[in-house]
């Protein structure tokens, strides 16, 4: 009851986060999947050929990400999710009018840019900044934007793919973004800028340079510490996800039994992602950070021993658990460590290191299954990296400098 009142007074910045993160769809590697084929008939591309315009456009995006990234700390919340949202129109529109492999490069790296990097970035910072003391549950409640458009998005586009061509398709997200989605932020934002409800201590840094916040961040060793447990579990998800027949029919499970198992994961990130909002509120990020990758790991190890069918769907249901509590705890954390006022700043820079670790696995695991390396030792080095990066975030908040020295 306290998180439906919670939600029901908070409706509107709310209803701001999960459409944002909703909308981040499409720019999401699951929607743009859905038109490859197209993609490689119409471009005249190999598969080899797309993924690297496909991965060069992540890289480029990635590079830009962390300078845009920093202006939601200094602009109007108005100002900055209309840049966002047209910037998503712009890109999508440069797709829909796509006559050559030139212009549907440039439309994907401001898909990837616009959609899966700001839509996201603007939806979490926001969250994170507007709320102190209920940030989990109002974290929660937005992210809920991506399990919803993972579970509609490829059906209504499946849908229209059946009766319009991929162009025309386009053209249809177009005019949802044009009349639906800008207007709907505007009448959201329309009365004044939201004002944070608590007070909270300021940032551990005072200054507009983001120059200045870097350095801040790579003289604390906590941040070396927790890098590997903010990009394992994305950099993981990506490559096994992408390379799900491979792994299938390696550890004798059927492509129907994984892809049946994905409705598991859907499930589990949507209740992980409730869930952990109250747990943050309670204990705080830092607590709660060091864990939230085990339920990832345990799903490889089942996925490793594999001892029948049923353990496809315990590792899919796992690996949901860690990614629905991710962003949510990742978000709160930055807050917590640095406050609200350069929050921006520092989620641009590690959704920049995502974006990139992200565009990255791919190769290395597809160079790794070409040289002969079977899926089970993949597995087993995922398995040691969750278990390193569980233990050095685990140090880094129990024996290391407390934030407030770095502010002295």
């Amino acid at each position: 009851m306290n998180y439906l009142s919670f939600a029901l007074r908070e409706k509107r910045i709310l209803s701001f986060g999960l459409s944002f993160t909703f909308m981040s769809s499409f720019g999401q590697t699951f929607l743009i999947s859905l038109f490859v084929p197209y993609f490689l008939q119409d471009f005249s591309l190999s598969n080899a050929t797309f993924g690297s315009l496909y991965s060069v456009a992540t890289l480029a995006s990635a590079g830009v990400l962390p300078y845009l990234g920093r202006w939601i700390d200094h602009l109007p919340l108005r100002q900055y999710s209309l840049m966002v949202a047209s910037g998503l129109l712009v890109a999508s529109l440069t797709v829909a009018l796509s006559w050559h492999v030139a212009l549907l490069f440039v439309g994907l790296m401001l898909l990837r840019l616009s959609g899966q990097g700001l839509s996201s970035h603007t939806a979490q910072t926001a969250m994170a900044r507007y709320f102190v003391h209920q940030r989990g549950k109002a974290l929660s409640i937005s992210s809920l934007g991506y399990p919803i458009g993972e579970g509609v998005l490829p059906l209504v586009i499946a849908g229209l793919l059946g009766v319009l061509s991929w162009l025309t398709t386009w053209g249809v997200i177009v005019l949802t973004i044009a009349l639906f989605f800008i207007p709907l932020v505007r009448f959201i934002l329309k009365k004044q800028e939201f004002e944070e409800p608590e007070e909270e201590e300021s940032s551990v840094v005072n200054s507009d340079s983001s120059w200045d916040i870097y350095k801040m961040l790579a003289s604390d060793y906590r941040m070396w510490l927790v890098t590997p447990a903010v990009l394992l579990p994305p950099f993981w998800a990506t490559g096994l996800f992408l390379y799900q027949v491979s792994i299938a029919e390696q550890l004798g499970w059927s492509a129907t039994l994984i892809a049946t198992a994905f409705m598991g994961l859907a499930i589990s990130r949507i209740i992980s992602s409730i869930c952990i909002g109250p747990v943050i509120d309670y204990f705080s990020a830092r607590i709660v950070f060091p864990y939230y990758v085990l339920p990832f790991g345990a799903g490889l190890v089942f996925a490793y021993f594999h001892p029948g069918s049923w353990s496809a769907f315990v590792y899919m249901l796992l690996i949901g658990v860690t990614m629905g509590m991710g962003s949510n705890i990742k978000s709160a954390l930055w807050a917590e460590l640095f406050g609200t006022d350069i929050i921006g700043t520092v989620r641009s820079l590690f959704s920049s290191l995502m974006v990139l670790s992200t565009a990255l696995c791919p190769f290395l695991m597809g160079w790794a299954i070409d040289a002969g390396m079977a899926m089970e030792s993949i597995i087993f080095i995922a398995i040691v990296t969750i278990g390193v990066a569980t233990i050095a975030a685990y140090a880094a908040f129990n024996f290391s400098t407390p934030a407030e020295e770095y502010s002295q």
